[in-house]
């Protein structure tokens, strides 16, 4: 039976009851001080990697910073007074800021100055910067910098899923969508005696099933969680939800039809969904009679909710084509952004609609609300974190998986119209 205390659930070795109130009421300073200084960091890090930084937001961020560097000062000073009540317990690992654990014995000025200029940029006189590599010439003598910005390459996907009827399911079971259909109905001249006849609306339905669908996978050192600068789980957020998004555009665009019959499409597209409004008089260009055939093609019910839509390649090639008096079809506003509207109804980005070309739908008009019900599993994405699959190469996995389902609501007066452009 091994004698003596515990300590941090450790056997506490004998000789050493004096300092174990002090050493502990010590550790759990530091701890304290590290968390703040950490949370501090975090904070500052958030508004700094945000897509658009205010004055205002650079000025918090600098607060932050300096309140974290007086905490600095005050975690040293912490370590240098508990130093000599600590005797054999400076062996005991330590949590740090980063994740890991390091021995307080190893924790030199000049090692903490290092980290502290590899984490944050932080730099000491009297600490010595060198480049640790060979065989270079002239690299030996630059100091090393690190630029503390994940720079992340972009690329729309549209603003489509916006303007759809989105419906929250609490589960996937198959949903039946009921249509009707009565506009062709109306008021009949009474010649007494007369018997009117039976006309019932043209009532139909669709069964609408969920696709699962998933991410594709990526894969995380365990070493990489832990040390990375970067706050690593809201990047892996924010990649999935950009993935997430993108899929569900491409999705609603082409469908997800695989090219079999025999696949089931529960996301429709909303291109083959949608009914011919007009064909255009050139394969490869579209001019201003287009555009004005594909408005007047759509009944004037969807009109006032209505938006045009198609890929920036397009909105491009019409900036500069013009009416029948020369005037431009965008036409600049002091009021409103210059290429946000085209003949009073709004452009909406879809980056998954196909450039002009022969036969292909370049550009939507409609009023997509009505046109287009989007159905979404509750919650949306889920991202799963697969801890033991890659144990034995020390990673951890992440995937992000939904499922939902897409349907053109059509009940017989078209509340989307294509852009048909003329076959070669």
């Amino acid at each position: 039976m091994m004698s003596g205390g515990l300590v941090g659930g450790r056997a506490r070795p004998r000789g050493l009851s004096g300092c174990h109130d002090s050493t502990i009421e010590t550790i759990m300073t530091l701890n304290e001080l590290r968390t703040k200084r950490t949370d501090l960091l975090k904070k500052a890090q958030a508004l700094v990697l945000k897509e658009k930084v205010t004055e205002a937001e650079i000025a918090e961020a600098r607060n932050l910073i300096a309140a974290s560097e007086v905490l600095y000062d005050q975690i040293e000073s912490e370590e240098n007074r508990g130093s000599e009540n600590r005797g054999l317990y400076q062996q005991i690992p330590r949590e740090q800021p980063g994740g890991g654990v390091t021995n307080s014995a190893s924790q030199s000025p000049e090692v903490r100055a290092f980290s502290q200029y590899i984490r944050y940029g932080k730099r000491s006189d009297d600490l010595e910067f060198r480049d640790m590599t060979t065989g270079g010439t002239g690299g030996a003598l630059i100091p090393q910098s690190f630029y503390p910005v994940l720079t992340e390459a972009k690329k729309a996907w549209g603003g489509i899923i916006n303007e759809l009827n989105v419906k929250p399911s609490d589960n996937g079971a198959p949903m039946k969508v009921a249509l009707v259909n009565d506009v062709t109905n109306m008021l009949n001249i009474d010649s007494e005696p007369s018997q009117m006849s039976e006309v019932e609306a043209s009532l139909s339905s669709v069964i609408l099933a969920c696709d699962s669908l998933k991410t594709d996978m990526i894969k995380v050192t365990v070493a990489e969680l832990q040390d990375s600068y970067f706050d690593l789980d809201g990047f892996i957020r924010d990649l999935f939800g950009k993935r997430y998004y993108r899929g569900l555009t491409s999705l609603v665009t082409n469908g997800s039809w695989a090219g079999s019959p025999a696949v089931a499409q529960n996301i429709q597209s909303i291109i083959t969904g949608a009914t011919t409004g007009a064909t255009s008089a050139s394969a490869t260009a579209i001019a201003w009679q287009d555009i004005t055939n594909l408005y007047g093609s759509l009944d004037p019910a969807y009109v006032e909710n209505a938006i045009f839509s198609m890929n920036s390649n397009t909105r491009a090639a019409l900036l500069g084509v013009t009416d029948s008096l020369g005037r431009p079809l965008y036409i600049p506003a002091p009021t409103a952004q210059s290429f946000d509207t085209l003949m009073g109804r709004r452009v909406v980005l879809n980056q998954y609609l196909p450039d002009i070309a022969a036969g292909k739908v370049a550009i939507q008009f409609g009023d997509f609300k009505a046109g287009y019900l989007l159905r979404e599993v509750k919650p949306g994405l889920a991202i799963v974190r697969l801890n033991e699959r890659f144990m034995d190469t020390l990673e951890i996995g992440f995937l992000g998986y939904c499922r939902a389902a897409g349907l053109v609501t059509d009940a017989g007066t078209h509340p989307i119209v294509n852009l048909v452009q003329k076959s070669a």
